[in-house]
């Protein structure tokens, strides 16, 4: 019986890491038509590429190598994580459309984009990724590789959102200053919940 319940996990987790690589390969390798800009940070994209791998083989690994029991519990709670982080992401990019790009880049067309998700968080995107990277160790009961996210992906993507935070205030001044006044970075601002739950007027504090 538990050899059973061991093969049934081990194919359910296989079979999530390989969706889960072949969604983020797709993603991020599909040609897009995008508007070219001036880019910053450009090692990001390749710290992340790599940390993206490594939380994925070594969460496999972990679970291999100490034969942990899955707690479906937890395992559920990851995957509907995963796919709303996944679900996120792709709204994000569609709305931002041929602003979206993989590295903080700025172009000299560029616009502020307040619509759809965008009203209620200013980086969406960076929102699903943290979700994503934390959600898949956790579907597979990955603790160590779930800390390894935390103290390597996430502190290397808030930095980059402090970097793209300075270069959009430098590219559109007050403009954008006012959107950070009133819509959150990564999660939505307390006011915010309350005007769109109540349809009321509500200041933001």
């Amino acid at each position: 019986m538990q050899t059973n319940l061991w093969s049934i996990s081990s194919l359910v987790v296989m079979v999530f890491l390989m969706g889960a690589a072949i969604q983020r390969l797709l993603e991020t390798f599909s040609p897009r038509r995008i508007v070219p800009g001036q880019k910053k940070m450009g090692w990001s994209f390749h710290a992340f590429f790599w940390l993206h791998t490594i939380i994925m083989i070594g969460s496999l690994f972990e679970y291999l190598l100490l034969r942990r029991e899955l707690d479906w519990r937890w395992s559920v709670l990851g995957l509907i994580a995963y796919v709303g982080s996944v679900v996120l992401r792709n709204v994000a990019i569609r709305t931002l459309g041929q602003f979206w790009s993989l590295h903080i880049e700025i172009r000299s067309q560029h616009q502020i984009v307040r619509e759809g998700v965008y009203k209620f968080v200013r980086h969406p995107a960076y929102s699903a990724i943290i979700l994503e990277v934390l959600s898949i160790p956790l579907t597979v009961n990955s603790w160590w590789m779930m800390i390894f996210a935390t103290l390597t992906y996430i502190p290397i993507l808030l930095l980059r959102l402090k970097n793209e935070e300075a270069a959009l205030v430098e590219k559109f001044g007050e403009q954008y200053r006012q959107y950070q006044k009133e819509v959150g970075a990564l999660v939505p601002r307390w006011a915010q919940l309350r005007r769109w739950v109540c349809r009321c007027p509500f200041s933001d504090s």
